[in-house]
């Protein structure tokens, strides 16, 4: 369960690294593990982040992920989030009331668009996911509120070349 850029895999050949006015969430110097869930070691390349009421997992290099332009009626993601909290049953709740918003930290911006929440099976636990576009470049902040928890995360955004598809 980790957020992903939805580009394909050579984009990870051009990927560059985020400025260091972009404070790109890393892993911490102490790891959290959600209750349940194998540890993620040192050779991982994912960290659990958050609280075992809301978490995610992001790459341990930091968020850096690919974008391209959404032209007109395109439905292209710049990426799919998975989210985790022991207090999330799908069978009692279906599609979580998960809410995720998202602001650009270096300018001004749109704010990124969402889609409504849907679920993932999981084992021990089921996630929540959604898709998420940013609508520019730049550095992100995005933050997930469920059940009154919030998490919040930066991510970095660069230019790709849009591949037909």
């Amino acid at each position: 369960m980790t957020a992903t850029s939805v580009q394909s895999a050579s984009v990870d050949e051009q990927r560059p690294v985020a400025p260091a006015s972009c404070p790109v969430t890393r892993a911490p110097a102490v790891l959290f593990t959600p209750p349940g869930l194998p540890e993620m070691g040192k050779d991982d390349n994912d960290f659990f982040f958050g609280t075992e009421k809301l978490w995610t997992a992001l790459p341990k290099s930091g968020a850096v992920w690919g974008w391209a332009p959404r032209g007109p009626d395109q439905r292209n993601l710049t990426a799919k989030i998975f989210w985790g909290s022991v207090d999330y049953d799908r069978h009692r709740e279906g599609n979580a009331d998960l809410k995720v918003t998202g602001r650009r930290l270096d300018v001004d911006a749109p704010p990124l668009m969402a889609n409504r929440t849907t679920n993932a099976l999981g084992d021990p636990y089921d996630a929540m996911l959604t898709g998420v576009y940013m609508p520019t470049l730049g550095c992100w902040e995005i933050t997930g509120a469920y059940k009154e928890q919030k998490l919040s995360f930066v991510v970095w955004l660069y230019p790709v070349k849009q591949v037909n598809q």
